[in-house]
């Protein structure tokens, strides 16, 4: 009679309920991402209200301004500042964990709520730098919801559609020459970029010089400055622009700021709170609520549908 094989595995390899115990690693790998450029690099102030407004005011055009002598005095037209506004969006997630799981132990973290808060967290922080990138501004209502317009929806008149124009070095000079050229003493500083058009601006080459040790064996492509004839440009990548399918398709997008012309408004900083019990069952809430106050569209500019040169 031939013996029969002791089996305790599965045809994956795993114990099927057998003599073996498993092997559970102690920890919990989330590599999503958590890069937030513009949360980081705006000023943050305090608002009191949820519908925030501010004044923006010109100079005439420029003009010869010769006058006869003796001329009579004139009623001048005289500009008064605008108004502009954002509105207040209020940011918010929910969560709940038995008193069962909380009581249990487990791998990777010691308090399921506590590790569940976090994530909700951070998924929150994501949430509002989307929509500084792409918020599209809503006055909302009893049953609409308040948002405030992100960078790609504010900017205009340094902004343009592109029309699937590649991103060549000429063009991105063409994007921060726009400021001047449009009358504002504004110098963008910042550029926020996908990673298609974050590997087309690294290859640009004119008048860049790269000095690299030849034992180290390293070929030196990136650039994270960009100096042009009115001012250097920092080079972000930003997830939140939009990104083309393909890097020879268009659909990406390209800001330039000057992030010191930008806040965000906080009505109610990040918080998180536990809801009171209602059951075997412990509520937590994360909440807050703020804007985007731009001081002037005009410290912004880029393009739409812009074409990656790589």
């Amino acid at each position: 009679m031939p013996l029969k094989t002791w089996q305790e595995f599965t045809a994956g390899a795993r114990p099927q309920g057998g003599t073996i115990p498993e092997d559970l690693r102690d920890f919990v790998e989330n590599v999503s991402a958590k890069d937030r450029p513009a949360l980081a690099l705006f000023r943050k102030s305090s608002v009191k209200t949820t519908f925030i407004e501010w004044l923006e005011d010109v100079l005439p055009s420029r003009a010869h301004n010769a006058n006869n002598e003796g001329i009579a005095a004139t009623d001048p037209d005289l500009v008064v500042p605008t108004r502009t506004f954002t509105h207040v969006q209020l940011f918010a997630r929910w969560g709940q964990v038995s008193d069962t799981q909380r009581l249990t132990d487990h791998k990777g973290f010691s308090d399921a709520l506590m590790y569940q808060e976090k994530k909700a967290i951070e998924a929150t922080l994501n949430d509002i730098e989307h929509a500084l990138h792409r918020g599209s501004s809503a006055t909302g209502a009893t049953d609409a919801s308040r948002q405030f317009g992100g960078l790609l929806n504010i900017l205009t008149t340094n902004f343009t559609d592109s029309s699937g124009t590649t991103l060549t070095e000429e063009v991105f000079n063409d994007y921060v020459q726009a400021f001047v050229d449009n009358g504002t003493e504004i110098r963008p500083s910042v550029a926020f970029v996908n990673s298609w058009l974050k590997r087309t601006i690294s290859l640009y080459s004119t008048k860049v010089t790269r000095n690299v040790d030849a034992a180290a064996r390293i070929q030196e492509l990136v650039v994270e400055q960009h100096r042009s004839d009115f001012g250097d440009v920092g080079v972000f990548y930003s997830r939140d622009q939009l990104k083309s399918a393909t890097k020879t398709t268009q659909g990406n997008s390209i800001t330039l700021v000057d992030p010191s012309f930008f806040e965000t408004g906080w009505l109610l900083p990040l918080r998180s709170e536990i809801l009171a019990r209602d059951g075997l069952r412990t509520k937590f809430q994360i909440s807050a609520q703020m804007t985007l106050i731009f001081r002037t569209e005009k410290a912004g500019g880029g393009a739409t549908s812009v074409v990656a040169n790589i």
